[in-house]
């Protein structure tokens, strides 16, 4: 399973958040730590690909989702499945956006943080003898 992401950081230019206590992360790091909370859903992702398996063997295919990290929060929401680049089937998107809606990203950022994330889903191959 391979990873593509893309990262947006919407900057807020409201004077409130001159006094909050929010980290701001450059989009490397952005990336960096968004990958680190996904990776703790590694299990969950592979159960939703191997579910799709049990009823198609051969299913594969590349699962796009597109979602907020909101700032006051670091909560992963508005998890959407980008249906024009997803060739997945559609049981396996469902379950990789319900899998990364409501994860944390600690401490919250100063900004917004959109971001585009793909998996890409390939069975394993039998070994030729």
């Amino acid at each position: 399973m391979k990873k593509n992401t893309t990262i947006l950081l919407a900057l807020f230019a409201s004077s409130a958040l001159a006094g909050c206590q929010f980290h701001a992360r450059s989009a490397e790091e952005y990336e960096k730590e968004t990958r680190q909370v996904i990776e703790t859903k590694k299990e969950d992702l592979k159960a939703c690909y191997d579910e799709v398996l049990k009823k198609d063997k051969k299913a594969e295919g590349t699962v796009t989702v597109k979602f907020l990290v909101e700032a006051k929060t670091g909560v992963i929401k508005d998890v959407k499945v980008n249906e024009k680049k997803t060739t997945a089937p559609e049981s396996l998107s469902a379950c990789v956006a319900k899998t990364l809606e409501g994860l944390k990203i600690d401490p919250p950022d100063a900004r917004d943080g959109v971001v585009t994330w793909s998996y890409d889903f390939t069975a394993n191959k039998p070994k030729q003898l």
